[in-house]
């Protein structure tokens, strides 16, 4: 594998953006199941907190083998436990590490970790040269156009370059653009045009044939928000037109939640990822009361088999008349 990992994998790249509270194990093997040749993040997790031996936050770096290849995603402010964090990683079996540098959280901004690394380039370049000279796994990095506007986007990818990055990860938008707007991909492609490791495109992509469309001289593209509830979107073809055929693996993913974290935690944690299954579908509102209350594997599934029988109920009534 090696630092030319990205280097060497098919183009174009797609990945599943890491979503925090929602690209966890069960999510990531729920989307490789739908194409086995994407990459998968995990959600971000803080180094100072794996160094420190945080058992619940690296209960959040589990993995199940059919993910792989899985990157893990690390955010943090200082460069001794980024690298205390990656050899921790590394020993895991990961098959690469991500530094995030673009979440715009409040929470994580005011602890200058994230975006706000942007406006401290020779903190971000020393964090990613730490990571990158304490592995041998390959370093990418995920970031913004900027804080305010991307001017500065080409000194930041040329100098993650040189601090050892091996690919770089550009969200469309700055820290002051609200996800509402138009993700802008032109100074992602500037940046393409000026440095020699892959760039990965990410913003507001539906799915993955709109992530093609979108592409332009790029190596690749990340899938976020749009995976939720829909994790078809990196099949070309598209979600199945029934939702009887998307109910089995509906199912599996609750079933890898509840063997990963047991059945109480996974009861509380499935509740959205169900809410956001059955969007759309013809009496939504009726049923995402019941899921928003379900407590066991038994009646998730229960109420799924019953949604499938009500539609197919109403759509042969339709059929009479």
């Amino acid at each position: 594998m090696g630092k030319n990992f990205w280097n060497n994998l098919p183009k174009p790249i797609v990945l599943l953006a890491p979503m925090d509270g929602y690209t966890d194990g069960a999510f990531r093997q729920i989307c490789k199941e739908v194409n086995p040749a994407i990459v998968v993040v995990t959600e971000f997790v803080s180094a100072d907190g794996i160094t420190h031996g945080a058992t619940k936050l690296r209960s959040k770096l589990a993995f199940d083998p059919a993910e792989q290849p899985v990157i893990a995603q690390i955010f943090g402010k200082d460069p001794a436990t980024f690298a205390a964090a990656t050899r921790y990683c590394e020993k895991q079996g990961f098959s690469g590490i991500d530094l995030n540098m673009g979440c715009p959280s409040k929470k994580v901004v005011k602890s200058e970790h994230g975006i706000a690394l942007r406006r401290n380039l020779d903190r971000a370049f020393k964090l990613i040269e730490a990571v990158a000279t304490s592995t041998n796994l390959p370093v990418s990095v995920k970031t913004r156009l900027g804080w305010s506007d991307a001017s500065d986007l080409l000194e930041f990818g040329r100098g993650a370059q040189n601090a050892g990055a091996n690919l770089l990860t550009i969200h469309g938008r700055t820290y002051t653009v609200p996800y509402s707007c138009p993700a802008d991909f032109e100074p992602i492609y500037e940046l393409k045009r000026q440095v020699s490791i892959p760039v990965i495109a990410n913003g507001g992509i539906g799915d993955l044939a709109d992530g093609l469309r979108k592409l332009g001289n790029l190596d690749g593209f990340m899938i976020g928000r749009a995976a939720f509830g829909n994790p078809w979107v990196f099949d070309l073809s598209g979600a199945p037109g029934r939702f009887a055929d998307k109910v089995p693996l509906i199912k599996r993913h609750v079933e890898y939640l509840t063997k990963r974290k047991g059945e109480r935690v996974a009861m509380f944690e499935i509740r959205k990822h169900l809410l956001a299954y059955v969007r759309g579908i013809p009496g939504a509102s009726s049923y995402r009361i019941a899921l928003a209350r379900v407590e066991s594997v038994a009646a998730v599934k229960k109420i799924l088999d019953k949604i499938v029988g009500q539609l197919e109920l109403d759509e042969s009534s339709k059929s009479l008349v």
